[in-house]
């Protein structure tokens, strides 16, 4: 009987131990697969609606970006600047490109919209553009690469630095490909940069300097057909490809179908038997996702998820709290999504005025205690302030502020301490009185009896 006893115990742990290996977290090594695999170095394969990643491989080991770095240039230019804005390219900016990388052959002094410069840096990849636009956007190149990274900071991307605009080699610029992860995602929520990235070929008409017509080619395969067929994919729809020696081939690749948007990244990947391993990986990863996966809605964009206390507002005292837009759950199709649960977080109480879409929390979704994804809650109308609200609120405030009930007992017992005191005075000068009179009394009694 024992015997057995130690044999189930036994059973039981190895059981335990097993369970435990086999569900190893990516950060203890393992790779996040879902089935999916890749050939390149460095990979992160993601659920562009709700960050989710579906594969990892060496995620935040030190990469070199190469011409992925004009991504950040990009969103820099678009952040800060008018799309119709000319720039003047100085001869500081053409000095400073290296010899023998892509440009578009701007003149010094050649006037091109910031638009045109952004065609030109995202589909030909010229340096020469991304030196323009740093000078447009900061005044200098140095001022510029500053400004590239505070936004990594921003954006988190705490392994990353950048030393110049453009991605040719240098020691000094070197990322992660999940901190490049982290820029696309952010980068493909500006609308005029998604349009930019899709387009096959963009033409520039003769300028003042330039007398001839640029026709600028997407040197992305997976977007443009123009330079190779055999990795153009209908879906993609951007973003970056990149390449120099010591980077090798370095993708930054987004495809969308209906309502599912994917992201994938494959840095320092090899030309194998006339195969590149990136594009390969890419194709893979976006034709199976699309093939065996589906997009489900967890919550439609103006839904009522919740409501919090709000002070100071005129005629409410709940804020109604709306999903910003819609949340998608991506999950394979041969497998339903388990019980759903949500966390709202925001403060716990808000204060007017706020307006109708203002972002005042956030709503996290769970399937069966995994993540869905995460939606910014807004408010579903203008709550205007009030003062009396507000003059009623503060003296609730003081009120019930545990300073006051603590100055309001203190005054209480000065009170009774006061009252206690003239009463004990006040029966003092009876006690007195009337031992004054029983003297007094006692000494007429004298007086009569010597009479």
């Amino acid at each position: 009987m024992r015997s057995r006893i130690r044999g189930f115990i036994f059973l039981l742990i190895s059981m335990i131990v097993l369970s435990t290996s086999v569900c190893a977290a990516p950060g203890d090594g393992a790779e996040e697969g879902g089935g999916f695999s890749a050939e390149s170095p460095y990979v992160i394969f993601m659920d562009m609606n709700t960050g989710r990643f579906m594969y990892e491989k060496n995620a935040d080991e030190k990469v070199y970006p190469a011409s992925t770095v004009k991504i950040m240039t990009a969103i820099l230019a678009l952040e800060n600047c008018d799309l119709e804005e000319k720039c003047a390219a100085s001869q500081t900016a053409l000095d400073a490109v290296p010899d023998g990388v892509t440009v578009m052959d701007i003149m010094p002094g050649e006037e091109l919209t910031v638009r045109q410069l952004l065609y030109g840096a995202m589909l030909a990849s010229a340096a020469d553009a991304t030196n323009v636009l740093a000078e447009a956007v900061s005044g200098s190149i140095g001022e510029f690469v500053g400004l590239m990274n505070d936004k990594a900071k921003e954006l988190g991307m705490e392994s990353t630095n950048f030393s110049n605009t453009h991605g040719e080699h240098d020691d000094r610029t070197y990322t992660t490909v999940r901190d490049m992860a982290a820029l696309a995602r952010y980068a493909m929520n500006n609308q005029d940069f998604r349009e930019i990235i899709k387009t096959e070929q963009y033409t520039i008409q003769p300028t003042e300097k330039y007398k001839e017509v640029r026709n600028l080619i997407n040197t992305n395969y997976m977007v443009s057909r123009a330079q190779r067929t055999d990795y153009y994919y209908g879906k993609a729809i951007g973003i970056k490809a990149g390449y120099t020696v010591e980077a090798k081939s370095c993708l930054v690749e987004v495809a969308k179908d209906g309502s599912t948007e994917l992201l994938a990244l494959t840095f320092g990947s090899d030309t194998v038997d006339g195969r590149a391993q990136g594009y390969s990986d890419c194709l893979n990863f976006f034709t199976e996702t699309f093939e065996n996966y589906k997009s489900e809605v967890v919550v439609s964009g103006g839904t009522l998820v919740g409501q919090v206390p709000v002070k100071n507002a005129k005629r409410a005292g709940q804020v109604l709290l709306e999903a910003e837009k819609n949340l998608y759950y991506l999950h394979p199709r041969d497998e339903e999504p388990s019980e759903l649960t949500y966390e709202i977080r925001t403060d716990e109480f808000l204060k007017a005025p706020l307006e109708k879409g203002q972002v005042v929390g956030e709503c996290e979704y769970f399937y069966g205690g995994v993540s869905a994804g995460v939606i910014n809650l807004v408010a579903d109308k203008d709550y205007k302030f009030d003062a009396i609200a507000f003059v009623g609120n503060g003296f609730k405030a003081v009120v019930s502020s545990p300073f006051f009930i603590l100055a309001v007992i203190a005054l209480i017992i000065l009170i009774v301490y006061i009252w206690y005191q003239r009463a004990k005075r006040k029966r003092e000068r009876q006690r007195r009185m009337r031992a004054r009179r029983r003297r007094e009394a006692e000494a007429r009694m004298r007086e009569k009896l010597d009479e």
